[in-house]
């Protein structure tokens, strides 16, 4: 044995018995488990805010009608009785003119027939019933063109439908010409990929075995790393590491050609990487070993250089077919926010059309509705003309006659009925008014100057101050756990945090808020039970229930660990930790949901005390 190797035994035989006094005189770790148990996971999002007062009316016109007019706004303030809307009410005002204009007829006829009428007044009565015959051929005249004009309407409505719907047919058909284009620019990319993992993993072979040859070089043996002895450790165990990364790269590479995925070949990306970079230091210690390597009468300087010169090589064609991974890697990664881009742009190409199909859609509906209420205008215009006919054809025979008693009571009659008429139309235009039935603030408007209102619809809502509702901030963080309707538990600092209330979530302000830098979303919290005793001003605190799973399997917060993206837990086997990977579900306050991994009854590392 050379004087050097024993050197060397006798160093390595120091450092173990170093190190096994040192390492005896650790303590053994102690262990805090806990169980996988069944049970319910919640998860909630707290927040503070403040008592405010409301009451939401709704309130909607009693008749059909087009809104004339519109005298508030979202966010005004009214008083009771403020006039908020009001319908067109320019053919009810005719119709009032025309049953005014007969009560006064049906009265003068009344006090005619009472006084007895002269040849002036059979003349004029005469003159009425032609007058009403005219007025009946323009009302029918009238019904004719509205019958018309509103079946032109609802053709041409008809006809921007089916444009949109051709429209929206060819933008589905983009949107699935696109999503084939995109999988099949993806799969071409993952099989660039695959190609390369398969050069890379070439190139790590023939590296391994230069940097194999050259530790092993004979001549070399006498004089390899004299100069620094830490050198030739480092690359034997650099090697050990490169050997086994590659052998894992190369066995994965292997398992997975049978049945490629996009998944198998991201990993064999990442682990081929791996194994490259670790032969790349494996490379650069051994080219270390040879500079500490002096030449002696077994190894020429030639010889030397000539190993030198292999392993630099051998260095170049590892960096390259890193190089060439991190592209095929970067390839992937491009294309599939290229193809995000694309199926993102396509898709809202198909809610534009939806978008406008919805809107003539709409707009098929107001002329069909407007048609109706068009027609039906004319033709109560052509009955009110026949009754204004008939009346007075009935004037004119009852003039030409001699008075009865049942003369009077008919002509009382048509007064009376006259009367009525007026009564009822001057009452659809008072209802063709929207009023304020109590003081608030206008929340919504659900119709616009133009647009046909009807009573099934809600027109406008009102906030008053007869209940109370809770506004609060939501970080950006959270807000997209929050949901309309989601129950929240709340407390109060007045009254201590035993006395709780219920409530739930009834509106989410889109518009951001940033407050001391920090992004908020504003939330609405209704009260659902009795809340008599809150005052507006007062503080609350929101427990909002945004997630509940129940009877699934669930772990400690404490135990989850995880690296990137991997979930891991530790369990305890044969006094040793060992890595359980598994996969969560809900991340709640408290617990978390476990998919699979794990089984229920089984113990899990919570805290570890004495670890190093």
């Amino acid at each position: 044995m050379s004087k050097r190797n024993i050197i060397i035994a006798v160093a390595v035989l120091l450092i173990i018995i170093i190190a096994f006094f040192s390492f005896s005189k650790k303590p053994e770790p102690k262990y805090t488990t806990a169980q996988v148990t069944r049970g319910e996971v919640l998860q909630t999002v707290s927040a503070t805010g403040t008592v405010e007062a409301a009451k939401k009316l709704d309130l909607n016109f009693v008749n059909s009608g087009k809104v004339q007019e519109i005298n508030v706004k979202v966010g005004d303030h009214v008083e009771q009785g403020a006039i908020i809307a009001k319908l067109d009410t320019a053919q009810l005002d005719s119709q009032l003119e025309q049953a005014r204009a007969s009560l006064n007829s049906a009265t003068a006829d009344l006090n005619k027939l009472i006084e007895g009428a002269t040849d002036e007044d059979l003349k004029l009565s005469q003159t009425a019933v032609e007058n009403a015959r005219i007025a009946l051929e323009n009302a029918q005249q009238s019904l004719l063109d509205a019958e018309e004009g509103s079946q032109n309407d609802i053709l041409s409505a008809e006809a921007s439908v089916n444009s949109a719907k051709t429209t929206l047919a060819n933008a589905r058909k983009s949107l699935d010409n696109t999503t084939t284009s995109n999988e099949n620019n993806l799969n071409q990319d993952y099989d660039n990929a695959w190609d390369t993992i398969n050069a890379g993993l070439v190139t790590a072979s023939n590296s391994l075995n230069t940097n194999k040859t050259t530790l092993e070089y004979e001549d070399a043996q006498d004089t390899l790393s004299v100069l620094n002895i830490q050198y030739l450790n480092n690359a034997t165990s650099s090697k050990a590491v490169a050997t086994n990364s590659y052998n894992t790269a190369n066995d994965y590479a292997i398992s997975i050609t049978s049945s490629l995925t996009h998944d198998k070949t991201d990993e064999a990306l990442l682990k081929t990487k791996n194994a490259l970079e670790n032969i790349r230091t494996a490379l650069s210690d051994t080219y270390k070993v040879l500079s500490a390597t002096v030449t002696s009468s077994t190894l020429t300087q030639t010889e030397l250089d000539t190993l030198k010169s292999n392993i630099s090589s051998a260095r170049t064609s590892t960096n390259t077919s890193i190089s060439n991974i991190t592209t095929a890697n970067q390839d992937v990664s491009t294309q599939k926010i290229t193809n995000q881009t694309n199926l993102d742009s396509a898709q809202a190409t198909v809610n534009s059309a939806q978008s406008s199909l919805d809107l003539y859609e709409q707009s098929l509906v107001s002329a069909r509705s407007s048609a109706s209420l068009r027609v039906n205008a004319a033709e109560s215009s052509v009955k009110a003309a026949e009754g204004a006919l008939n009346q007075a054809e009935d004037q004119l025979a009852f003039k030409k006659a001699r008075p009865r008693s049942a003369d009077m009571l008919s002509f009382q009659s048509q007064v009376k009925k006259a009367q009525a008429n007026v009564d009822l139309i001057q009452n659809q235009i008072d209802n063709s008014t929207l009023k304020s039935p109590d003081k608030g603030i206008i929340t919504e408007i659900n119709g616009e100057i133009g647009e046909i209102a009807t009573s099934a619809k809600v027109f406008v809502s009102i906030i008053t101050t007869d209940s109370f509702e809770i506004k609060a901030n939501i970080s950006e963080v959270d807000i997209a756990k929050v949901k309309i309707e989601d129950e929240v538990k709340i407390t109060f600092d007045a009254l201590g945090p035993d006395k709780e209330f219920v409530g739930k979530i009834i509106s989410i302000d889109p518009a951001q808020t940033e407050v001391s830098g920090v992004i908020y979303y504003k939330v609405t919290a209704m009260f659902t039970a009795d809340a008599q005793i809150i005052k507006p001003g007062m503080t609350a605190n929101l427990d909002i229930l945004t997630a509940k799973k129940e009877n699934v399997l669930m772990i400690p917060f404490q135990a989850l660990k995880e690296d990137g993206s991997r979930k891991y837990v530790q369990i305890v086997e044969n006094g040793k930790l060992t890595d359980v990977n598994i996969e969560m579900g809900l991340k709640g306050d408290i617990n978390i949901e476990v998919l699979s991994g794990l089984f229920e009854g089984q113990s899990v590392v919570t805290f570890v005390e004495g670890q190093a």
